[in-house]
C-alpha cells in the first residue's frame, strides 16, 4: 500500500511510456500496485523499471498483474524456463556444452542509422513489430526483463502506435480500415532464418497447429477505445481487403519461401510514419531493467549487438487478453 501511495512516475516521450522509480521487486507483489500500474500501461502503453533482481517465479508472478500469461510459441521448447515453462530466454544464451538454450535474436545486422530507429524502406530495417499476431489469440501485452546486457548495443526501441494512428489523414485511416493482414508463424519463420541461420524452423506437424490467421491492420482497443495501427510482424505476408480469400498454393508457397506478397509494401510506407522519434522510445538495457509494453498500442524492435564478443539474456512473457 505504501509502494503504490509513494509511486513516481515521468513519462519518457510526450505521454508515450512511463518510467516508474523508487520500487523495489518485494513491492511489485502487491495487488494494489499491480492494479496501479495496470491503469498506468493502458494509460501509456509501456512501462519501464530499473534495478529488479527478478527469480523467474518473481518474473512471471508480476507479470501476471497485467493478464493471464500465455504459452511460449511453437518451435520455442529449447529456450523455456519458469513455472510451467510459461517464461521465453531470447539471445545468445548457450549451456555448457555450447547448446544454444534461449531463442535468437530476429537480427544480426546493424539496424540504426545515425543513431535513429526510423524505419528505412530501402533496407527493411529496423524490423519493427507488434508480437503475436499469428496467433488464435494475439496477446495483450509483452513483458521483458533484461538478466544480461551487453555493454554495446542491443537496446530495444517502442512506438505508440496509437498516437501514430491519430496523426493520419482521414482519408488515410478510411482506406486501412478496410485491410486486414495475413500473419503466418510459418512465414515469420523463414523470413528470420534468412538473416540468422540460427534461428529455428517450424516441423511440419506444428505448422499444422499453427494456421495463418487473419488480424486488421487497424485495431480498436478493448479497454481504451483507441485505435492503433496493428498487424506488422514479421509473419505478415499478404494485407487484403475484409473478406477476400487468398489461394491456398499461393498462401502456402509464401509461407514455405519467407517472401511476401507485393501487397505488404504498404506497411513500409505506414512504418516510415510510426517510428518517426515523435512516436518513439529507445531503451539502451541494464541488467534488471523490466518493460511490459501493450502489444494493442505499440510496435517494438530489437537493435543489433555483437554477438562474438557480448552476452545479451532477455525473459519475456506473454500477456493475454
Amino acid at each position: 500500500a505504501d509502494a503504490a501511495r509513494n509511486l513516481q512516475m515521468k513519462f519518457l516521450n510526450g505521454r508515450f511510456g512511463a518510467l516508474i522509480e523508487h520500487v523495489t521487486a518485494a513491492d511489485l507483489q502487491s495487488p494494489e500496485l499491480g492494479q496501479m500500474l495496470r491503469r498506468t500501461w493502458l494509460q501509456a502503453g509501456l512501462l519501464v523499471i530499473r534495478g529488479l533482481d527478478l527469480s523467474p517465479d518473481d518474473f512471471a508472478s508480476i507479470s501476471r498483474h497485467f493478464g493471464v500469461l500465455g504459452p511460449v510459441p511453437a518451435g520455442r521448447e529449447h529456450a523455456k524456463l519458469g513455472p510451467g515453462g510459461c517464461i521465453l530466454r531470447i539471445g545468445n544464451v548457450r549451456d555448457q556444452t555450447g547448446k544454444l538454450i534461449s531463442q535468437p535474436s530476429s537480427t544480426k545486422e546493424n539496424v540504426l542509422l545515425d543513431g535513429s530507429s526510423q524505419y528505412r524502406p530501402a533496407e527493411r530495417l529496423p524490423v519493427w513489430h507488434t508480437d503475436g499476431t499469428f496467433k488464435e489469440t494475439p496477446e495483450a501485452g509483452t513483458a521483458l526483463y533484461c538478466r544480461q546486457a551487453p555493454e554495446e548495443g542491443g537496446a530495444t526501441c517502442f512506438a505508440d502506435a496509437a498516437s501514430a494512428w491519430e496523426g493520419l489523414a482521414f482519408d488515410q485511416q478510411r482506406h486501412l480500415l478496410k485491410l486486414d493482414c495475413i500473419c503466418s508463424l510459418a512465414h515469420h519463420d523463414a523470413k528470420l532464418r534468412k538473416r540468422n541461420p540460427d534461428y529455428p524452423m517450424l516441423t511440419e506437424e506444428e505448422r499444422k497447429r499453427n494456421p495463418p490467421r487473419r488480424v486488421p491492420l487497424s485495431l480498436q482497443h478493448p479497454e481504451t477505445g483507441r485505435r492503433a495501427i496493428y498487424g506488422i510482424n514479421s509473419s505478415t505476408c499478404f494485407v487484403v481487403e475484409k473478406g477476400q480469400e487468398v489461394e491456398p498454393e499461393k498462401l502456402e508457397r509464401h509461407e514455405l519461401s519467407g517472401e511476401e506478397d507485393d501487397s505488404v509494401s504498404i506497411l513500409q510506407e505506414l512504418l516510415v510514419h510510426v517510428t518517426a522519434p515523435k512516436y518513439t522510445v529507445f531503451w539502451q538495457w541494464k541488467a534488471g531493467d523490466l518493460a511490459i509494453c501493450d502489444t494493442r498500442s505499440t510496435l517494438h524492435c530489437a537493435t543489433s549487438y555483437n554477438q562474438q564478443k557480448f552476452t545479451r539474456e532477455m525473459w519475456r512473457t506473454t500477456i493475454m487478453p
